[in-house]
């Protein structure tokens, strides 16, 4: 229950910022500011201070300062001798101002809290290649794994993060340039490679292909678990190798490497918890793939279950192309279209078998985004272990980092908002990803368990979400006011109270509907958790 004493808290400062927002402009211009309130409703603790009250109210789902001559009915009230001190008698560009000011304190608060959450990037990955595509552009050109790149066409290389960003600068017209990469080995030496990028796509959160580099490597550890496919007597499938001759191994790289063409005479190895000793005597090296393509679950009545894959099985290939990680299986069956046919090529028992079908897949809405997910048919998993320790680096300029990070953070999640809220109107994203107080306090809840870092990411998100949706020019909302007051500075004249309280009235009935639709969402979303015995 304490985790959602987080949305609460989060709420109360993306709301708190933003109200003080207003509240400052507010008192710079001299408008007298009656209330300033966390939360709708009764007020639980009120104090005053000069002509403000302060209060903590009921719900906490907002909040507002309340100015003298802020709505049309304080207006029509007003005395003559608080004209000089009401919202409404401001010059039309102060106006403006103090509207748009609580937007822009959610923005700048997002940027001070991403240059906050860049504190815990300054240890990254590091720039160690522990995955080389076969047949890859990078492998192509000499790349080996265990590599790690220091320079890529002269700059300097220190994180993982370098590589994408310069890798990608090399897409010009939809063509990838030339790369030359520096890289040191394992064993110390050096080396420069010429690498040409191919052309790949991928998807972003709206589902839509975008264009990239890529040269075939990846930074996620293969661990040094084995799978054989030949017999080999001492060895086992799945079993993790420690050590080859008293040589410390910890990446299925190094495994490779030591045994191709050593004559060893120990393996220390780990069996189900167990650690072995296992002593050979002039055996050939054995044939094996990485254990993490041995087929840890096959679900019953499953896809995977109707063409006859067994448990303990390991894939090798998909349509006479080799396989080395589960990634590129699942990559090559998600390109596939509904009916194409498909070859497995795999080991079971230490024989070679195919199994041959026809690609299928299912469409399903994403209840959070509303768009709709296409996947292939399967309902197998593999064993391979994501939580091998990656090696982490610093990042070279950590300040400068910093103020990039923030600063590309911001006006990325103003950008994606926006984008975000398009594709709503023009009916490109389902209206159905929109999420009301409860997907708020359940991705705040989910933050929090997750740790600090993100929960201060997820703050800087909805506090750019609240700013952004503030600005949009519905009556009610700052840039619905924003609007009125700017047409009241062109024609230098105020619109009429009475039509004010039409649009404010429109406005309101506007955001009462979009908000009931938002918790219908969310009570749409979150069945499960209302309806669970």
């Amino acid at each position: 229950m304490y985790m959602y004493l987080y949305a609460v808290l989060l709420l109360g400062v993306v709301v708190f910022i933003h109200e003080l927002g207003h509240f400052l402009f507010a008192r710079l211009f001299g408008v007298r500011v009656l209330a300033f309130s966390l939360g709708f409703g009764k007020p639980l603790i009120k104090w005053k201070r000069g002509d403000t009250e302060y209060r903590i109210s009921l719900i906490p789902l907002g909040g507002y300062v309340k100015m003298l001559g802020e709505s049309p009915d304080d207006e029509k009230a007003l005395e003559n001798n608080e004209y000089a001190y009401a919202y409404s008698h401001k010059l039309w560009w102060q106006k403006v101002i103090i509207a748009f000011a609580g937007p822009l304190f959610n923005i700048i608060m997002a940027f001070v809290v991403f240059m906050f959450v860049s504190f815990f990037e300054y240890s990254a990955p590091a720039s160690v290649v522990e995955y080389v595509e076969p047949g890859g552009p990078a492998c192509e050109a000499g790349m080996e794994e265990g590599d790690r790149i220091t320079e890529i066409n002269g700059r300097p290389v220190h994180v993982w993060e370098d590589i994408q960003i310069s890798i990608s600068s090399s897409l010009k017209e939809k063509k990838c340039a030339e790369t030359e990469i520096s890289v040191v080995r394992p064993d110390g030496s050096k080396a420069t490679l010429s690498v040409i990028p191919k052309t790949g796509t991928y998807s972003d959160v709206f589902n839509e292909e975008i264009e990239r580099c890529e040269i075939g490597i990846a930074r996620l550890p293969r661990d040094a678990s084995i799978a054989l496919l030949s017999e080999f007597k001492g060895l086992q499938n799945g079993d993790i190798i420690i050590s080859i001759d008293g040589a410390p191994v910890s990446r299925f790289y190094e495994v490779e490497k030591r045994l191709k063409g050593a004559s060893f005479k120990t393996i220390k190895l780990k069996r189900n918890g167990e650690e072995y000793a296992v002593s050979f005597e002039n055996e050939a090296v054995p044939s094996l793939v990485h254990g993490g393509l041995i087929v840890s679950k096959v679900d019953d009545g499953s896809f995977s279950f109707g063409i006859g894959l067994e448990k303990g099985d390991i894939i090798n290939s998909v349509n006479g192309r080799t396989i080395t990680i589960p990634y590129q299986f699942y990559s090559i069956m998600q390109k596939l279209k509904e009916g194409d046919d498909v070859t497995i090529g795999l080991v079971r028992n230490y024989e070679k078998k195919e199994i041959i079908f026809k690609a299928s897949f299912e469409e399903k809405e994403n209840a959070m985004t509303g768009l709709t997910d296409r996947n292939i048919k399967w309902g197998a998993n593999f064993a391979f272990n994501y939580d091998v320790p990656e090696i982490y680096a610093k990042r070279a300029e950590p300040f400068k980092f910093t103020f990039k990070y923030a600063s590309e953070q911001t006006f990325g999640m103003i950008s994606m908002t926006l984008k975000g809220f398009w594709y709503l109107v023009t009916g490109k994203m389902s209206a159905k990803s929109l999420g009301g107080p409860i997907m708020i306090f359940d991705i705040s809840k989910k933050a929090a368990e997750a740790g600090l870092k993100h929960f201060l990411f997820i703050l800087a998100v909805i506090s750019i979400n609240l700013g952004i949706i503030n600005l949009f020019p519905v009556p009610i909302l700052d840039g619905g006011y924003i609007v009125m007051y700017t047409i009241e500075g062109i024609v230098r004249k105020q619109i009429p109270v009475s039509i004010k309280e039409k649009m404010q009235t429109a406005g309101l009935v506007m955001l009462l509907l979009l908000m009931a639709f938002a918790i219908f969402n969310d009570f749409s979303r979150y069945i499960s958790i209302f309806t669970r015995v």
